[in-house]
C-alpha cells in the first residue's frame, strides 16, 4: 500500500516559523506594520504586504537554512518508519519549489537529519490529488483542505491533519497524531487484505 504524506505542518511545523520569520522579514525589509489580522492563513491578508512582497519574503527565506531549523510533528518519524519498515511504500508530497535547488536538497537534507524513511519525494506538487491518483497512493495526508479535498474527489482516502487554520472545516476526516493516523491506515489495511 502507498501512502502520500505532505510536509509542512503535516510532519514539520513550518507556519508558527514561518510567521516568525515574517515578523522579522516585516520589521526589517518592509519597514511594515505588523500585523493586519494576525490569524489569516495568507500573507497578503495577514500583513499589508502585496503579492510582490510575498513572492520577496519566499525567495529570501528560500535562500536562508529556514527549512533545516524545522522541529519535525512528534510521532511523525517514529510512526512512518514503522511503516515504512512494514511494507508500506512512504511518498513524500510538498508544495515546495522546485526550481530552487537548494530547497530540494534541504528538503531532504531535512528528512534524512531527522531519519525520516521514504521512497520518494516530490517537489511543487500543485494538485496533490492527481499526483495521488498518477502514483496509485492508497492513503494521502495533507494539512491544507484544498489537498485533501481533491484526492478525496479522485477516490483517494483521504486523512486531513489537524491544525490551527483548519480546524473551521466541518465534515472532514480529521487526525491530530501521528499514533492515530498510524492505527487508521493499519485498521483501513487490514479490512483491505480480509
Amino acid at each position: 500500500m502507498k501512502i502520500g504524506i505532505d510536509i509542512d505542518d503535516t510532519i514539520a511545523y513550518t507556519n508558527e516559523r514561518l510567521i516568525e520569520e515574517a515578523v522579522k522579514y516585516d520589521k526589517e525589509f518592509l519597514k511594515g506594520r505588523g500585523f493586519k489580522d494576525k490569524n489569516a492563513y495568507k500573507f497578503v491578508e495577514m500583513f499589508y504586504w502585496s503579492k510582490d512582497n510575498v513572492q520577496s519574503f519566499f525567495n529570501y527565506v528560500r535562500g536562508t537554512d529556514f527549512f533545516l531549523k524545522l522541529e519535525p510533528i512528534p510521532g511523525s518519524v517514529e510512526y512512518i518508519n514503522k511503516l515504512y519498515d512494514e511494507g508500506y511504500e512512504i511518498y513524500f508530497m510538498t508544495f515546495r519549489t522546485n526550481k530552487n535547488p537548494l530547497v530540494h536538497k534541504m528538503t531532504k537534507e531535512w528528512l534524512s537529519n531527522n531519519g525520516y524513511k521514504y521512497h520518494k519525494l516530490f517537489m511543487r506538487s500543485d494538485d496533490k490529488g492527481i499526483l495521488c491518483k498518477e502514483n496509485e497512493v492508497s492513503i494521502f495526508i495533507d494539512n491544507t483542505y484544498e489537498h485533501y479535498e481533491s484526492a478525496l474527489s479522485l477516490g483517494i482516502d483521504a486523512i486531513l491533519f489537524d491544525t490551527i487554520y483548519n480546524r473551521d472545516i466541518d465534515d472532514v476526516k480529521r487526525m491530530s497524531s501521528w499514533e492515530e493516523i498510524y492505527n487508521y491506515i493499519k485498521e483501513v489495511s487490514n479490512d483491505t487484505n480480509s
